[in-house]
């Protein structure tokens, strides 16, 4: 089966190679019409919630799975027929325990699965049996979830399982991986290449913090690599696993810039200086991550600029007023074709894919599941 993945995390793959330039394309206008589907789960409950750690696609985007919190199930939704297929339930205890709370599902190469909680990782089988399991925790750390250093799984090539290492204690984050047959992590330090040391806001008030590190984007890309960005960023690398090599690309955009300009290193107490840091930060360009829509074969990426009011309530991040939502048109080599506003959407779509030539973007609608379908005329 193949693998189609796409995340917002907290961590990057980066690396050095060659750099591809493009020129500006300039804008196009591009017509878009909307519509929404809900789907029909029958007498069953479909979880109303998507998030990207824990839902995956396979069959060319027909089927999604996702992880149902209400009754502990991993549901297989068909998108063809908008209707829930199947459940596969697990159990929440040992033996074959994934733990309470589930924050990430992964597919494995070997087609089974990957459940982990905040502190255990099991290989599960689609009837529920626990086949395996490891420690998410790396040795000599904190279990508490303030100083912790964790592994947050994304995605599996062959015998490792591509992730992130978080340290909360530094609020910063790296490539990493898993390797199941030596049963040990190693990491691959490439943060640096999208200044990530740039963007590291924390506000402290008492024993709670408040915290802001640059987001990361880890996603398949062809058969067996992976291919890597920023938030804070256009540029992208499409990193191998075999050579541990990585090619970059970059972008000269017409709509925005191309990234963040500011520098935004803070740790404080006084939460209106944090909040005006935050503010500066996101109304600089912010960029999602890739859709890949196989039946065209070429990517989507969103990219956006936040607009705030000049007063901001106390507690809580600032909320913005207005959003301006752009979108990237890319080859299946990342050479950027066309570049758009899109207007029709007023709020970042952070759960999106492509299936039927339109992007699918989640929307719970009154707790159903449902997709505000945007199609483009190209």
């Amino acid at each position: 089966m193949k693998l189609l993945i796409f995340f917002f995390l907290f961590g990057l793959l980066a690396g050095c190679g060659s750099n591809d330039n493009l020129e500006k394309t300039g804008e196009i206008r591009l017509d878009f019409n909307l519509d929404t589907v809900m789907i029909n789960g029958g007498e069953q409950l479909v979880f109303p919630y998507l998030v990207a750690s824990r839902s995956f696609f396979i069959e060319d985007n027909r089927f999604l799975f996702n992880f149902n919190d209400f009754d502990h199930t991993v549901e297989k939704i068909d998108l063809e027929k908008l209707e829930l297929a199947a459940k596969y339930p697990f159990e929440k205890e040992d033996p074959n325990g994934t733990g309470e709370y589930v924050d990430y599902l992964v597919s494995l190469d070997s087609g089974k699965l990957l459940i982990q909680t905040s502190n255990q990782a099991g290989f599960f089988n689609w009837e529920g049996n626990k086949l395996g399991e490891f420690n998410p925790l790396l040795k000599g750390t904190s279990v508490t979830h303030i100083d912790r250093k964790a592994f947050q799984p994304v995605r599996s090539v062959g015998e490792q399982v591509y992730g992130l290492i978080v340290d909360n204690a530094a609020n910063t984050s790296e490539l990493g991986y898993y390797n199941l047959g030596r049963d040990e992590f190693s990491y691959i330090p490439l943060a640096k290449e999208f200044r990530h040391g740039d963007f590291n806001l924390e506000h402290r008030e008492g024993n709670s913090r408040r915290r802001y590190a640059a987001g990361f984007i880890m996603q398949a890309y062809g058969e067996n690599k992976l291919v890597v960005g920023s938030t804070v960023s256009s540029s992208l690398f499409i990193f191998d696993p075999e050579t541990r090599k990585s090619t970059k690309k970059e972008f000269n955009l017409s709509l925005t810039a191309n990234e963040k300009k500011g520098v935004y290193r803070l740790a404080t107490e006084d939460e209106a200086a944090f909040q005006r840091a935050y503010v500066a930060l996101y109304e600089e360009v912010s960029f999602g991550p890739l859709i890949w829509d196989v039946e065209n074969e070429r990517y989507f990426r969103f990219f956006y600029e936040y607009s705030y009011p000049d007063e901001h309530p106390p507690g809580g991040f600032p909320k913005p007023d207005s959003t301006a939502v752009y979108l990237m048109v890319l080859d299946k080599e990342l050479n950027l074709l066309h570049e758009t506003a899109v207007p029709q959407l007023d709020h970042v779509p952070h759960f999106s894919f492509a299936k039927d030539d339109k992007i699918w973007i989640f929307v719970n609608m009154e707790d159903e599941l449902g997709f505000l379908r945007l199609q483009i005329d190209l």
